[in-house]
């Protein structure tokens, strides 16, 4: 089984799965739920 972090969306507040190689790579995060992206910092929780 892989490893996985869960995000928390700053906006709509729902959780997802992002891969582990994002955390500190810069990379902005998608929401696939309401579609925003945001740095890692924005996120009010992230788990993993």
């Amino acid at each position: 089984m892989g490893q996985a972090v869960e995000v928390t969306c700053p906006t709509c507040k729902k959780i997802f799965v992002v891969n582990p190689h994002m955390l500190g790579s810069q990379m902005d995060f998608h929401c696939p739920y309401c579609n925003l992206y945001f740095p890692e910092k924005d996120s009010p929780k992230i788990r993993k």
